[in-house]
């Protein structure tokens, strides 16, 4: 009898499948990498929480933010139990755990563009951003999925093969599609906000420029761990990366929140999520948009007061109200004679 009909993976190989081979080291990895994703997630979990109880409503935002959480903590338990052999292979557990990466990737890079449409004004171009990050996901996800399940179900070494520098690609592909985000993130709020006199805004565009480096750090380390001699111990380093990942956006919109209403915003909770763009006049304008956060930015004039400048205007107005109280008592006499002098002619001409 084979070893694939032994496990009943369910599908015809071009060889008899081989058991994952598991090390204790492995096993060590697998499971302190797991250890740390638990203390991130419950951390992670506290402040959706948290964010959940601010909005006043349930938006896009919110349901990212726990579907992602959803996705990772799926992905973390079930890999970590077919790690220990817990779950035998099959083609439900590979199908599970290519679905959560999906949702996990999806939602983190529609909230990171969710961040960038605050910024964003016109709405054609908001919708031309998601829809090109969406479409470069799923052309992404698609592929993979259609690679990574016949290799772990060893269909043929020629999926095993492609699989094994697929991996390597497409974590690139994310570095460089996330890397972009933010770049373009910090330069539109120093182009659109801190160049135009909000200044606190500059703390935002400090904090993203230094947290940029964790985020890209943790793809890195994702691509690395792609090298290890057990192919499916990586595994374990995706649902760490895309919670700490959450964990940057979620501090990032906290951030966002706290600038806005440290300079005056007006912060609302709206129907349709988390994407607003940010505007200002020269008085008091309000854009409401599509999102969680709408501000309203009011520009205030500030003037100096000078005293002998204040006296001396003070003292010409008096002036120039006394002059028009005697222009007005003379202009009164005057009449008041004319109307004596016709008077005293009429009263000669009856005489």
């Amino acid at each position: 009898m084979s070893d694939s009909q032994t496990i009943n993976i369910g599908f015809k190989t071009e060889k008899p499948f081989v058991p994952l081979y598991v090390s204790r080291r492995d096993t060590i990895l697998g499971s302190i990498v797991f250890g740390f994703f638990l203390g991130f997630v419950i951390e992670v979990t506290w402040r959706a929480v948290l964010e959940t109880k601010r909005a006043s409503r349930v938006s896009g935002y919110i349901v990212m933010l726990w579907l992602a959480i959803t996705a990772n903590t799926t992905y973390a338990v079930i890999a970590w139990c077919y790690l220990q052999k817990f779950i035998p292979p099959n083609i439900g557990v590979f199908l599970t755990c290519i679905i959560c990466w999906i949702f996990q990737v999806q939602c983190l890079m529609l909230i990171i563009v969710n961040r960038l449409c605050i910024i964003i004004q016109k709405p054609s171009e908001r919708l031309k951003l998601k829809l090109v990050v969406v479409g470069i996901v799923s052309l992404i996800s698609i592929s993979t999925s259609c690679i990574w399940i016949p290799a772990q179900l060893q269909i043929n070494s020629h999926y095993m093969s492609l699989n094994h520098w697929w991996d390597k690609f497409e974590k690139a592909i994310y570095l460089l599609l996330d890397l972009s985000l933010n770049v373009l993130f910090i330069r539109m709020v120093k182009s659109r906000l801190v160049d135009h006199g909000l200044t606190k805004y500059d703390r935002v565009m400090r904090f993203n420029q230094r947290i940029i480096v964790v985020s890209i750090g943790m793809d890195i380390l994702l691509m690395i761990a792609t090298t290890l001699k057990n192919p499916f111990v990586y595994t374990q380093f995706h649902p760490v990366t895309y919670i700490v990942k959450l964990q940057i956006e979620i501090s990032m919109s906290r951030l966002l929140i706290k600038v806005a209403r440290s300079t005056g915003i007006n912060v609302y909770n709206e129907e349709k999520g988390y994407s607003d763009s940010i505007g200002t006049t020269s008085q008091t304008q309000t854009q409401r948009t599509q999102g969680t956060i709408a501000v309203n930015i009011t520009t205030q004039v500030h003037t100096q007061h000078d005293p002998e400048i204040q006296e001396e205007y003070e003292m010409s107005d008096t002036h120039h109200k006394d002059d028009q109280r005697d222009e007005a008592f003379l202009s009164l006499s005057s009449v008041d004679k004319i109307a004596g002098d016709e008077r005293c002619a009429n009263d000669s001409d009856s005489l």
